[in-house]
């Protein structure tokens, strides 16, 4: 296979991650098709619903770029550092980070993930 494609309906199904906090919608489109293959690579949908108590923030074993594609998201690491990312913004995510998502109302983004697919 040369390329694999999703048109814009795939944006508007993103399924409810779980095991998740409530708020958290979470869903590969995108991967590297062996599990044998070193250095994969996932793309996948995330959107995230504005939640008065977030959960523990996720650790990330694996490094992770993405950019916002609707809504407003904030990021902040465990070092305090914080960012507010609209649309067109993107952000990295280094692999060893614990990171806290949050958003006034709602955020959807397109990241993709030095991972396999989770499902």
């Amino acid at each position: 296979m040369v390329f694999e494609w999703q048109d814009e309906g795939k944006l508007h199904r993103v399924p409810k991650l779980e095991p998740g906090p409530p708020n958290v919608y979470f869903g590969d489109v995108f991967s590297t098709p062996s599990k044998d293959t070193p250095n994969p690579l996932t793309g996948s949908f995330f959107l995230l619903e504005k939640i008065d108590n977030p959960g523990p923030a996720p650790f990330y074993d694996y490094d992770e770029t993405g950019v916002v594609l609707k809504g407003e998201l904030h990021i902040e690491d465990e070092k305090g550092n914080k960012a507010i990312l609209s649309p067109g913004d993107t952000f990295f995510i280094h692999r060893g980070s614990t990171i806290v998502f949050s958003t006034p109302r709602y955020a959807v983004a397109y990241k993709v993930g030095a991972r396999h697919r989770m499902h």
